[in-house]
């Protein structure tokens, strides 16, 4: 299983990076990462119209989008687009940050992990 990540480079631009997240076989029951530590999380509903302009994260975050589709922009001029059962974790809350903006017809509905920094 991968995770794409957003971080921040010395030279200020954020960037992507495909993570491995390593998984423990637990038998019948599947395969499982380590517990993640999370002091807590908001579910969000943004306009189909959504567009964010380039920002940083205030602190860690997995975004895990349950509808619509969102293209994010990062600062090598690389964009993604996201949509349902897609998880994303920024970190990048210095430098110029990423842009976000909605690419479908449907409100963008996700859930925002907040992580310790």
């Amino acid at each position: 299983m991968n995770l794409v990540k957003i971080s921040a480079g010395p030279d200020g631009k954020s960037f992507f990076q495909d993570t491995p997240i390593s998984l423990t076989d637990k038998g019948q029951y599947g395969r499982f990462s380590d517990l993640q530590a999370a002091p807590g999380f908001m579910f969000r509903e943004s306009a189909a119209d959504y567009a964010s302009g380039w920002h940083v994260v205030p602190n860690p975050v997995y975004l895990i989008f349950l509808a619509g589709q969102v293209e994010i922009t990062v600062g090598t001029g690389e964009r993604r687009v996201f949509g349902a059962g897609s998880v994303l974790y920024a970190d990048d809350m210095t430098g110029e940050g990423h842009s976000t903006r909605s690419v479908s017809n449907d409100p963008v509905q996700s859930i925002l992990m907040h992580l310790p920094v």
